[in-house]
């Protein structure tokens, strides 16, 4: 396929769609050709900017034959039905994290893209963070020793009119969870990636600060399959929110990350200049810890443009879609355990 000729349908065009249609217009090669909206104001002023089509049925979006890929960017409830469908379209997926409430829709999505023939990626992008690369290869080189403790902290805010707002928020069905399935997702992932896979979680969850049908606060304890032991923290029931924060402990060093960034970066082995080096890597890129439009396009644009080019290239991308079910399932056992009292195995791996 011709670089100029790849073509992208963003689907819902809230918050999270602009993100990917400013990522999108920022990729040589990459067009936004259509947008599928069931809100006619966002959906027209949207597509007009861009110069797309406008298409008020999400399905029919998915499905038009002027996109090779397809961006599905509403609520996480819905994504299986428009995912399949453009699968079976032969569209490529990108689809924002979670890829589905539960872990049977999530499979759903992840066969029809199998017999399709089509790549998939899961919004991920801290994981497109220059520090979490470098923690990744320090992770993986040993310099850390053995790993003893890991940490996913994500102490955010929400206010009340954000979860009151589209009817959806914090709702099992179209949310899939609260605070740890729609906001520290990113973090658990993040986490799962450098120090998992886990084994096992054990987890409490209440609703604290809110009105809603899901949890503003939980956390949990995770038994890794390498021996070591990590937590969850994650809310949206803290005022004013601090970044998300990821470390991990070894015998031999420590690293932690504030949404991707190093901020420390202790290991017995580094060499002079090392540190401040790691520490000076990248700025920040944004932040949704008090306000979810505090987040800025150019980590999308770095897993977009990783997509473009796998495309083309006809390899993986950076986060093949398989790669956003190991979340998702931690999540599900923290929900499982804290209903439960229970500790729960994780067997899906």
């Amino acid at each position: 396929m011709a670089e100029e000729n790849l073509r992208f349908a963003v689907i819902g065009a809230g918050n999270i769609g602009h993100v990917h249609a400013q990522a999108i217009a920022a990729i040589p090669g990459a067009r936004l050709t259509v947008v599928g909206s069931t809100n006619p104001a966002r959906g027209q002023a949207l597509a007009t900017a861009n110069d797309a089509l406008w298409i008020p049925d999400y399905l029919e979006a998915a499905v038009h034959p002027d996109a090779d890929v397809v961006c599905i960017c509403t609520p996480t409830g819905a994504h299986a039905e428009q995912a399949v469908a453009a699968a079976e379209a032969g569209k490529h997926l990108v689809i924002e994290k979670p890829l589905d409430v539960t872990l049977e829709r999530v499979d759903q999505i992840l066969a029809a893209a199998r017999a399709a023939g089509v790549k998939t990626t899961c919004i991920f992008p801290y994981r497109c963070m220059a520090g979490s690369q470098e923690a990744k290869k320090a992770v993986e080189a040993g310099r850390l020793g053995r790993l003893t403790m890991a940490d996913a902290r994500v102490k955010w805010y929400r206010t009340q009119e954000y979860y009151d707002m589209g009817g959806w928020r914090g709702t099992w069905e179209l949310d899939g969870g609260g605070a740890l399935m729609n906001q520290s997702i990113h973090a658990i992932d993040l986490m799962q990636w450098l120090a998992g896979p886990v084994n096992s979680v054990f987890g409490r969850v209440n609703t604290l600060a809110h009105r809603m049908e899901t949890e503003d606060t939980g956390a949990a304890v995770l038994m890794l399959d390498s021996g070591g032991m990590a937590t969850i923290q994650g809310a949206t029931s803290c005022w004013p929110g601090l970044p998300a924060m990821v470390a991990l402990h070894g015998d031999r060093g420590t690293i932690v990350l504030h949404e991707g960034r190093i901020v420390t970066w202790k290991l017995s082995d580094a060499a002079p200049g090392e540190e401040e080096a790691m520490l000076n890597l990248e700025g920040s890129q944004g932040s949704g810890a008090g306000d979810p439009t505090g987040i800025g396009f150019e980590l999308h644009r770095r897993q977009l443009a990783d997509m473009v080019q796998a495309i083309q290239e006809d390899h993986l991308p950076m986060i093949d879609g398989a790669e956003g079910r190991a979340s998702i399932e931690i999540i599900l056992a923290v929900y499982e355990s804290a209903r439960t009292g229970l500790e729960i195995q994780l067997v899906d791996r």
